[in-house]
């Protein structure tokens, strides 16, 4: 989403094809890690080694195969429309492929804890957990973006310097949209998932689910003070205080995708683990 809403501008063309070779190297190890989420998934399904049958049987028979189809297919487009955008830029096949990010995150929520309910509560469940997904990708994504502008800049390239400063302020807007998903998302999973308050800090899921809040408090302080602070700072600088506010965007930018990668971290636990309200 990041070149939509910031509008960064091409420094170079060596750039924009280097930040394509990562996605599509990103694309390939998505590919990898979902094939090996599979089998894992399958083995422990059938008590045994996965052999065709039981490839057959999953993708087939199980909601999980389902979904792991369909996040296979959106790999796969992903991979090739990347292939295309490293050959020559494109409007449209930049929004496909943002189209299928969206597919790919969001189908994350077709799985696991959000099939637990039935019916209605099942269809509510797991909207509210894509768009968690979604809305945290929006985030953690935009500060790599932001990220490569802020390096850029921060190494003396004088025309990213412009692009740096808007985009700081306009990934913060971004920022609220997305933090205000974040917490009614969270909220309404929250609700399926643990509870109660006691639930909250007397099981293993509840207390993940602590230091989860606590990590993403954390993140949104650091994210407040980019934007009240850092970034009017940045834009009133002149030439020679440029480096010092470029500065502070980078340790900010960096401190927020840190806390962002532990909490990924701490999902994929609370992923695997019984829910305080069921256990």
């Amino acid at each position: 989403m990041f070149p939509f809403y910031a509008c960064p501008p091409t420094t170079s063309r060596d750039g924009g094809s280097r930040a394509l070779a990562i996605s599509l190297s990103v694309s390939l190890l998505v590919l990898a890690s979902g094939i090996l989420w599979f089998i894992g998934v399958a083995t422990s399904m059938t008590g045994g080694g996965v052999n065709w049958e039981t490839a057959r049987f999953v993708l087939t028979d199980t909601s999980f195969g389902a979904v792991a189809l369909l996040r296979l297919g959106a790999t796969i487009a992903a991979i090739g429309t990347l292939t295309l955008l490293v050959r020559g830029s494109s409007r449209k096949l930049e929004l496909l492929l943002l189209a299928i990010c969206a597919i790919l995150l969001g189908s994350l929520a077709g799985v696991g804890h959000t099939q637990i309910e039935d019916s209605k509560a099942r269809a509510v469940h797991t909207l509210a957990d894509s768009l968690h997904l979604v809305g945290a990708g929006a985030w953690l994504g935009g500060l790599v973006g932001l990220l490569d502008l802020a390096v850029a800049s921060f190494r003396g390239n004088q025309e990213a310097e412009p692009g740096a400063c808007e985009a700081a302020l306009r990934f913060s807007r971004m920022g609220y949209a997305a933090v205000a998903i974040l917490v009614v998302s969270g909220l309404i999973n929250s609700w399926f998932l643990v509870g109660s308050f006691t639930n909250l800090v007397t099981t293993t899921y509840g207390q993940l689910l602590l230091l989860k809040l606590v990590l993403f408090s954390a993140m949104a302080m650091f994210a407040g003070f980019n934007r009240f602070v850092v970034v009017p700072t940045l834009r009133q600088s002149g030439a020679a205080d440029i480096k010092h506010g470029l500065r502070g965007l980078l340790i900010n930018a960096v401190a927020e995708q840190s806390l962002g990668l532990a909490t990924i971290l701490i999902v994929s636990f609370l992923g695997v683990s019984e829910p305080a309200a069921t256990s």
